[in-house]
Formats: C-alpha cells, structure tokens, sequence
C-alpha cells in the first residue's frame, strides 16, 4: 500500500509539472512573436542595425499590457518646475540616448513656431521630452518666435530655424510641429522617414475621444521631413502671412517635386489639440487663394533661397533653444 500511494504522489507530481513547463512555454514564445513584430525602423535609405534599445522600450510597452497610448496632461507648470522635472537634458533643449551609438548617428531637430502661447508650449514640453526619449532619439528642440507686432508669417519661421539648425549640427531630418497638439500613442514614431511623412491622422479638439481626420493633402500640424528632401523642395513657401494655405501649399511642393506625403496608422497617429483662440495678428489671409494657384510657379523663387529674415537672438533656456526672428515685410 505504501507503494502505491508513493507511486501516486509521485505521478501527481510529475503531472503538475509539466502543465507548469506548456504554460511557461506557451508564455515565452507569445512574448518572443509580440517581440517579432516590432518594426524594422528606416533611416533615410539605410535599415537601422541594431534596433535592440527601441524593441526593448516597446517590449516594455507589451510587459505592462499598454498599447502606447499616452493620456494628455494639461497640467499647467512653471517653466522653473518643469526643469525640476525634466533634468536629464543637455544644452538648448538636446537629449542623447546614452551608450547608444546606432541611433546618435541620426538627429533630430525638432522646429516648434509660436508667437504669444507659452502655456501651450509649457503643456506640450512637458510631453515632448519624455516622449521623444522613451523612442530614444537624439534631439535638439527649436521654439522660433516672431519679433514685434506684425502679422505671423509661419513660412519665414520655419525656414529661418531649419537653416540654423542645419548650421549648428549634422541633423538627419527636421520634424516641423505646431505647438498645441501632444501627441497621443508612444508607437508614434518621431525618427527620420524615407519620404515626408505626416505624424498625425486623428485629432482630438475638445479632449472627448471624438476625432477628426485631415484631408489627403494635408501637411501640417506635425510632419517629418529629411534635411535632403527640406532643402529640394526649397523649404517652406515665405508669401504666406496670416492663416490660411500655406500648409496646401507646402503638400504641393512636396508632391511637386515627385514626393510622397506618406502618412501613419490611425490608431497611433493620434493627437490633442489645446484649446485657444485665435492670434488676433494671425488674422485669415485674403491672398490666400491667389498665391495658393501661383504656387508651382513659386518653388523655385520662393523659399529657403529668398529668405530674408534677421535672428535677433539665440538663447539657451534649458527646455529649448529659443529663435526670436525678425520677418520681412509682405510683398507679394
């Protein structure tokens, strides 16, 4: 009898051991097929080699059981508290991946324009920096302001920051982003696309979860382009002042000059928009529509190789480098 029961415990044991090695095993190789569909990331045209440091962040995504989305923060802080909070930064808004020598060979430099909305900016730092680092991107953000009381002239501002970015460091690509809209999903790459690439598909404007979606050629907001491709297209139009297609106009030099404005899943390209009024110096463009049908005829004259802008100063403030720019007057 003794036997027997020995016997049995024995066999109980063995069985209860083994449904504990299929269910460990069922485990592993669900985690090593998640693993396996993690993107291959591009650089330009060359395959990133070794993209172990971005599995690991998004493997660390699937252990916690998210799918990368962020929740928007309007907290409203300080820029003091901010620097209490973000404290791993360089110079000027920059931020490396340590020990990485695959992803430092491909900067970022991220171009924010505004004129008279640092809360917005506050509120969108404060979800900048850990988002870009949780990608672990090697980047650098550029807030370009206008001086004086003009009408806002967005073109001049872009160009003006790209062209001293480009000046100040070996950048890959230039991600061109308004200044109230966070993005929304960690799987939302901010790395340097093949072709310009629009980052966002859904926008969320009152913070309901009802979203919108731009029209096809849509290519502003928030859109990442190639320092080689910024630079064919003669960057962004200058005639522009005051709201209103300039933003057409720049889809149409990219398609223009045989580029593809490529675009992202819907359910990671997804942002908030800050609420706000409209800058009352930003006032809708009359000559919208005529320069918008003149545009092709523009490319070529109107653009980085026309600029006539002055950087009255470049000043280091910790979360960014900040550009306060004097535009030229309106003349078309």
């Amino acid at each position: 009898m003794e036997q027997i029961r020995a016997l049995y415990l024995l066999t109980g044991f063995l069985m209860i051991w083994g449904v504990a090695i299929v269910v460990l095993l069922t485990g592993w190789q669900k985690s090593t097929q998640m693993v396996s569909t993690v993107p291959k990331f591009r650089i330009g045209s060359k395959r990133y080699k070794d993209i172990r440091i971005v599995q690991h962040v998004l493997q660390e995504q699937i252990n916690n059981g998210t799918d990368g989305t962020i929740k928007a923060d309007l907290e409203l802080l300080t820029h003091s508290e901010l620097l209490r909070k973000i404290t791993n930064l360089g110079p000027g808004g920059t931020w490396r991946p340590p020990n990485c020598t695959a992803h430092a060979q491909h900067r970022v430099a991220i171009v924010i324009p505004c004129r008279g909305r640092e809360e917005h900016l506050r509120i969108l730092l404060q979800h900048l920096h850990p988002f870009l680092q949780r990608q672990q991107l090697d980047y650098r953000i550029y807030v370009v302001e206008q001086a004086y009381q003009g009408i806002f002239s967005k073109g001049q501002l872009l160009n003006t920051a790209f062209l001293t970015a480009v000046s100040q460091e070996d950048y890959s690509c230039v991600i061109l982003h308004d200044v109230d809209m966070i993005p929304l999903n960690d799987n939302n790459h901010y790395d340097c696309p093949e072709q310009p690439r629009r980052q966002w598909e859904r926008i969320d404007y009152k913070g309901y979860g009802k979203y919108r979606k731009p029209y096809k050629a849509h290519a502003g907001g928030v859109l990442a382009i190639s320092i080689e491709h910024f630079k064919r297209i003669n960057g962004y139009p200058n005639a522009y002042f005051g709201w209103g297609s300039e933003d057409n106009d720049f889809s149409r030099r990219i398609t223009g000059h045989g580029l593809e404005l490529t675009t992202q899943s819907p359910d990671i390209a997804k942002y908030r928009m800050i609420e706000h009024k409209r800058d009352a110096l930003n006032r809708i463009n009359p000559r919208r529509v005529r320069l918008l049908k003149t545009a092709k005829e523009r490319f070529e004259t109107d653009g980085l190789n026309s600029l006539h802008t002055k950087v009255l100063t470049q000043e280091d403030r910790g979360l960014y480098t900040w550009l306060l720019v004097e535009v030229e007057k309106e003349k078309y």
